[in-house]
């Protein structure tokens, strides 16, 4: 697990992210939390997904098997 908690706007933390390689990224911002949602996105995925928080252990059950 990564966190990054770096001081820079969140495209440059997200390319970062691809060109590391992470194969998934979990995002916990205040418009999310405000709706009771986190923002999960897969390497491969072409679009977010928003989740709900009370369902997030089985949804990252379900995706990371």
């Amino acid at each position: 697990m990564l966190l990054d908690d770096r001081d820079l706007r969140p495209g440059v933390k997200f390319a970062d992210q691809e060109l590391m390689g992470i194969p998934h990224r979990l995002v916990i911002g205040d418009r999310g939390l405000d709706n009771g949602e986190l923002e999960y996105k897969g390497r491969r995925d072409s679009e977010v997904t928003m989740v709900a928080v009370e369902d997030l252990d089985a949804f990252l059950a379900e995706r990371l098997g």
